[in-house]
């Protein structure tokens, strides 16, 4: 009996901290935060033969929803992370400004296997696509989609264990620059700002 192998790539929380704001400190008010990453896993397969019996699986829902919470928490004077998105008739009984829904829409990757002399190494590319929509107690205020890409190269190890540690590279970087561009979306948003 032949199975194929696994090796899983499971990228860190991480916090984007270099945003850039049109304006001077944080977002003003009280905002609710809701994050679904759910779309964010998936398993990868090699796009060649070599390694073709392994799988990668991706797995951002975690880390995702852990770095966006991270992010904006620098971004916002208050955040408060709910379980649910909630109504904006709710906003105002919650002393919220408004109601921030960030979904982890997409994740695409690429695993190639890049012979070599005395070891293979491994080329990755993952690219994420996120949206961003926040709603005040009068009506939507910001919706938009953005997307981040990451790269990574490394060993691929006797058994082809290398593509799990470069995906992670690839998807952390990729995870940066997708929050980054949330972050900035957010901040710089007159409509946001001024709640109408």
């Amino acid at each position: 009996m032949l199975s194929a192998c696994q090796y899983k790539a499971e990228p860190l929380t991480v916090a984007t901290y270099n945003v850039y704001s049109s304006y001077d400190g944080k977002l003003p008010g009280k905002y609710l935060l809701f994050v679904d990453g759910s779309k964010l896993d998936k398993p990868i397969k090699p796009s060649d033969m070599n390694c073709a019996a392994h799988t990668f699986p991706l797995n951002l829902s975690t880390s995702f929803a852990g770095s966006v919470r991270q992010t904006f928490a620098n971004l916002v004077t208050e955040l408060e992370p709910v379980q649910a998105p909630v109504g904006r008739d709710e906003l105002k009984a919650r002393g919220a400004r408004g109601m921030i829904i960030v979904r982890g829409e997409d994740v695409n990757a690429r695993l190639r296997v890049v012979p070599g002399f005395w070891v293979a190494g491994m080329e990755t590319e993952v690219e994420i696509a996120a949206s961003i929509t926040v709603d005040g107690q009068s009506g939507r205020l910001l919706g938009t989609t953005v997307s981040g890409d990451g790269n990574g190269q490394g060993d691929a190890g006797f058994a082809c264990e290398g593509g799990a540690k470069s995906l992670t590279q690839s998807a952390e970087q990729a995870m940066k620059e997708t929050l980054g561009r949330l972050g900035e979306a957010l901040t710089n948003s007159d409509r946001v700002r001024s709640g109408k």
